[in-house]
């Protein structure tokens, strides 16, 4: 049986100044951004982008995910990929792009204190 387990992210008051934080944490051998839409919603994702392992950072201006590295772009609703996927053909390779969603954490509140929460068995 999974049971839901919570991890300190950040503070709401860090997290308005800097807009937004990534952290690694081992329990979930993965790295996460947690930021502040336009919306001020807090929201929470893998800052690992599934093409190439680029750097997920907010972008606040177009209101989006950005990856540092090639300048893919994912919904912060949803994690999608916005910028792809598409097919092309390189010669004399067939060449397919696929990406993945990014993973999407749930934001657990308490007071002034940002948790993230997981499922574990």
């Amino acid at each position: 049986m999974k049971k839901i387990h919570s991890l300190y992210v950040t503070s709401k008051d860090i997290l308005f100044k800097e807009r937004y934080i990534i952290k690694f944490y081992n329990e979930l051998k993965d790295e996460v951004i947690c930021f502040l839409d336009k919306n001020k919603n807090i929201k929470i994702y893998s800052s690992i982008c599934p093409h190439f392992g680029g750097e997920i950072y907010y972008d606040k201006k177009n209101d989006f995910l950005r990856c540092k590295w090639h300048d893919w772009k994912f919904s912060k609703d949803t994690g999608k990929c916005l910028s792809y996927p598409i097919k092309l053909k390189l010669n004399p390779y067939d060449f397919e792009v696929k990406p993945n969603n990014l993973k999407k954490y749930n934001v657990k509140l308490e007071s002034n204190e940002i948790y993230l929460n997981y499922e574990k068995e």
